[in-house]
């Protein structure tokens, strides 16, 4: 603040610079501040006492009321001038009550004289049809010497029931063929988009965005904590405010950004960043050792403080989520070196991963296992698969350790019984869990931790997503089956749809599988393409609104999670356009782009006719596998070298092409491009429309469902994929900026 500033421009500055946490899922009493930074006294109005006071009390509605939206009016005055702001809450209803009717007995084979890896939580199922899973203590035993059954008996708090442990002692377990990752992405520098789709212009208006950021305020909380000079930096917003408890997270998007930005361009100016924001925190990290209230290693945006409160159960918003923003940051550190092979930032990411592991290896079984569990205090991002990955760098057996802290039974466990607790839980707490235990499969070869990923995925694409492949609503998992109950303003969290196509990609390099693409592309197309600003200010959408007449918001100066995962989401699916293994190159995504290298390949689509053109521009000694989406696999044409293929066999959803010179080949794919009604299984009422692999939108603010027009009633206008029924427009919905849109149809009783 400087002198020139006048009355009204202070009003301004105290309202900008209020921020008073994650509004979009409060269960427990806001800090609603009563002063400004620059003197404003603030008065604070709510538009429902009943649930948040004036003073921030929150009262929950009873479980069955349902979520409450509130709206917060703080009154900021200073020296005779006023001026207001609005913040929008949505305060949780209380829990369920839970009333436990049976236990899931817990069966393991174990080998003779060993004792078994008992898990700490078991599975129950409650009165109002929910799994969950319950903390257990079980009894001390001694293992059994030859063959035979054992049965352990376990105590669970609050419930009159035991739960039991079948043991079966056996000479030795099953041996199992060993599952190796098959596909392998080809270097992120070797893939480059062609212009003239939304994936290159949403792309490059990041570039654009990254470019623009200013690298000292993304330092500024790191050098304000470690006590070096911010050199007149602009102090960070919204959730990297200086009272915000999540601050630093931003920051180690924006490493990954830069160094995605940097692998998809070549452009020196990203190197340039990259070299800039390594070398500076190691400074900061550096000046955090030479303090003696610091631990060798540490480096943050905050001090120690927030990690000793987690280690004695402290609450959130008391605390929010100290090792989530340590996974951020040294995930971003961890992209610096593998894309741009920054070493500075694998040693100063060596030194974090040590401090993880002094100070987690000081706490019992116990103590960790109700840190993660906790609500988003607990919340470690994929800070295990981070350690992994780490450990893969660095070979040191306590990177390795410190990933194992990291093990979340509560998830863990009930996925490997391929059992859906996920009801209640939240998603973007989780999902990212997930990722690492695929990571934990790939360093350690033990198949508990794949067989987790597998069954999560299936459980989350199987009874948990929306027609755009996103997943949960206010930020949670609901009951399976039943999305269409919650197609509201807070749907579909970005966060979520970008890490579950992270996941995706994982389990694709062990299967192989098409299926796994055909979500993967809907996914992308459909919710992170459609998340996205359409100008180059950065913007991605936090939720992407279902309901009726709604509108997307993007998340612009409020620095939230998916702000920062949009700083990576324009970049990512590149790594998986294409994939190879020994004898072949896949070709996963039809998206308009050119791979260069030993391999190159060519492809363009016009979306109109449905007509993919693919050239192969250079000989290659492996087969060409192409995956024909879903949507097209009844009726699609492929041509190579202008002779049409007959009898196609998919394998997998893929068209091999193989015994053909492939230097100078020209595949040809015909896609029929046609209009599509979409069924919900959660709701047969509602249907949504779809224009080959697009989801269509209807621009319209009436706020009751639309009765989808016949098919037949609706025509094709001029621009491509758009159509109008009588006064009625539907366009892709990757195209939908701030308009009013449907995505979800009533369906007509004639209608199948």
């Amino acid at each position: 603040m400087t002198k020139k500033n006048s009355r009204e421009e202070i009003i301004q500055m105290e309202l900008d610079a209020i921020y008073i946490g994650n509004l979009n899922t409060v269960d427990s009493d806001l800090i609603l501040p009563r002063q400004g930074k620059y003197g404003a006294d603030f008065e604070w109005i709510t538009g429902e006492e009943r649930f948040i006071e004036s003073n921030g009390k929150v009262h929950r509605p009873l479980h069955g009321m349902g979520d409450r939206k509130v709206v917060l009016t703080v009154r900021a005055s200073y020296e005779g001038a006023f001026g207001e702001k609005e913040f929008a809450a949505t305060v949780l209803q209380e829990a369920k009550e839970t009333i436990i009717t049976e236990i899931r007995r817990t069966v393991l084979t174990v080998k003779i004289g060993e004792k078994a890896k008992l898990p700490s939580v078991a599975i129950v199922k409650t009165a109002d049809g929910r799994l969950m899973t319950v903390p257990v203590r079980w009894e001390e035993y001694e293992p059994l010497k030859e063959t035979g059954t054992l049965k352990i008996a376990g105590s669970v708090p609050d419930c009159g029931q035991k739960a039991e442990a079948v043991l079966e002692y056996c000479e030795k377990a099953e041996k199992k063929e060993a599952v190796e990752q098959k596909a392998k992405e080809f270097p992120m520098h070797q893939v480059r988009l062609l212009e003239g789709t939304l994936y290159y212009e949403y792309q490059r208006r990041m570039l654009e965005y990254l470019l623009g950021i200013d690298d000292n305020q993304m330092l500024y909380n790191f050098r304000k904590a470690c006590g070096l000079d911010t050199l007149g930096a602009e102090p960070m917003t919204g959730w990297d405010a200086d009272d915000c408890k999540l601050k630093g997270h931003t920051t180690g998007h924006y490493l990954s950004g830069l160094a995605l930005a940097w692998g998809a361009t070549g452009d020196e100016r990203f190197l340039e960043k990259i070299s800039y924001m390594v070398e500076e925190l190691f400074k900061c990290q550096q000046a955090f050792a030479q303090s003696e209230e610091y631990h060798r290693g540490f480096l943050s945006a905050y001090s120690e403080e927030q990690f000793d409160l987690l280690e004695q159960f402290t609450r959130y918003p008391e605390i929010w989520a100290p090792y989530y923003t340590l996974d951020k940051i040294m995930s971003g550190l961890y992209d610096c070196y593998q894309l741009a092979e920054n070493e500075k930032a694998k040693e100063v990411m060596a030194l974090m991963g040590d401090w993880v592991y002094d100070r987690l290896s000081r706490l019992t079984k116990e103590t960790l296992d109700q840190m993660w569990s906790m609500y988003i205090a607990g919340e470690f991002g994929g800070m295990q698969g981070t350690m992994a990955k780490l450990y893969q760098l660095t070979g040191k057996e306590t990177h390795l350790k410190a990933a194992r802290f990291f093990d979340n039974e509560k998830l863990y466990y009930p996925m490997e019984q391929n059992c859906d607790t996920l009801e209640d839980m939240h998603a973007n707490q989780h999902i990212p869990q997930i990722l690492g235990s695929m990571e934990m499969f790939k360093v350690t070869g033990e198949e508990e931790y794949l067989k987790i990923g597998k069954n999560f995925w299936n459980i989350v694409t199987g009874g948990h997503v929306y027609c755009i492949g996103g997943t949960g609503e206010t930020e949670m998992f609901h009951r399976a089956g039943t999305t269409c109950d919650y197609l509201t303003e807070k749907s579909a969290e970005s966060c979520a749809s970008y890490n579950m196509l992270r996941l995706t990609s994982q389990l694709f390099g062990y299967s192989l599988d098409g299926e796994l693409m055909d979500y993967y592309d809907n996914t992308l197309r459909n919710h992170i393409l459609t998340s996205c600003t359409h100008t180059d200010d950065g913007g991605t959408t936090y939720f992407l609104p279902l309901g009726p007449g709604m509108r997307k918001e993007y998340s612009t100066t409020e620095n939230t999670c998916c702000h920062g995962t949009g700083m990576e989401s324009r970049f990512r699916y590149m790594e998986d356009i294409y994939a190879y293994d020994d004898e072949s190159v896949y070709i996963n995504l039809l998206i308009d782009s050119k791979l260069s290298g030993e391999i190159e390949l060519e492809q363009k689509s016009a979306v109109e006719t449905g007509e993919v053109k693919i050239k192969c521009l250079k000989n290659m000694d492996k087969n060409l596998k192409i995956h024909i989406p879903l949507w097209a696999q009844e009726e699609f044409e492929v041509s190579v070298n202008g002779d049409r293929l007959e009898d196609i066999v998919l394998e997998k959803g893929y068209v091999c092409i193989s015994g053909f010179q492939t230097e100078g080949l020209e595949i040809v794919l015909k896609l029929p491009m046609r209009l599509r009604i979409l069924k919900n299984t959660s709701d047969a009422s509602l249907v949504n429309l779809a224009y080959g692999p697009y989801i269509l939108a209807a621009l319209s603010e009436k706020s009751d469902f639309f009765t989808l027009p016949a098919l037949e009633e609706i025509q094709p206008i001029n621009k491509k994929g758009h159509f109008k029924a009588g006064e009625l427009k539907f366009v892709p919905f990757a195209e939908v900026d701030l308009e009013p849109y449907h995505v979800y149809f009533r369906k007509k009783c004639c209608t199948e």
